[in-house]
């Protein structure tokens, strides 16, 4: 017999902070994903998703809509 534990309605509260620089007064965070990078799957401030872009290869860059190829 197989007892399934209960689900749990329990509000899960998520930290509105900045993964790299822990800054919690940034207006907007950005979800990064970068597959080198230390800081893939996480929320970032504009400053720091910002360097961590910048340390992107160029194909990696290119897959990001907004990012104009040369």
């Amino acid at each position: 017999m197989v007892v399934m534990p209960k689900p749990s309605h329990r509000n899960k509260i998520l930290a509105y902070q900045c993964a790299k620089c822990f800054t919690t007064d940034a207006l907007k965070l950005a979800w990064f994903y970068g597959s080198q990078s230390v800081f893939s799957d996480c929320l970032l401030c504009n400053k720091c998703f910002k360097e961590s872009f910048n340390q992107l290869t160029q194909t990696q860059k290119e897959e990001w809509g907004f990012y104009e190829k040369k």
